[in-house]
């Protein structure tokens, strides 16, 4: 079974150029991406201890429809309050524009003992091949 990288981005060219960064960068590494809390949670419960890196972003934009109902997506901080009941196995990068959102995932995951990075977005998507790939070549060679 390859490497697993578990990724929460709700923006579909962000979520894509993630996914591209790291079938170029770690070719060996499977890549999945949640769009919404809830469904990376219900996975995770299952799934946690196949993941050697984690990439979470706070807001995940508005409610919609799903399956006849108003859906809500959450927020990263909802993924935070699931792995803080886990046993830390993998790095987590938090990458967020929202500061206090993401300083409140940042400090509980590390409280819960987990090893957090933090990177804030710039330059569209520049910041995905600049410095987030790197944040992950980084935290995989430790």
């Amino acid at each position: 079974m390859n490497k697993l990288v578990a990724i929460l981005e709700d923006d579909e060219r962000r979520a894509e150029a993630m996914r591209q960064e790291i079938a170029q960068r770690f070719p060996s590494f499977d890549c999945i991406i949640f769009e919404n809390a809830s469904d990376m949670i219900t996975w995770l419960k299952d799934s946690v201890e196949k993941v050697v890196l984690m990439s979470l972003d706070h807001d995940l934009g508005p409610n919609s429809e799903r399956d006849g109902k108003v859906f809500n997506p959450g927020v990263g901080r909802d993924v935070v309050d699931f792995l803080e009941t886990q046993k830390p196995i993998c790095p987590v990068i938090i990458h967020t524009t929202n500061r206090f959102g993401g300083d409140g995932m940042r400090y509980a995951l590390e409280e819960a003992g987990w090893a957090v990075k933090r990177i804030v977005p710039f330059d569209d998507l520049s910041w995905i091949k600049n410095e987030w790939i790197k944040i992950i070549a980084k935290l995989i060679e430790e």
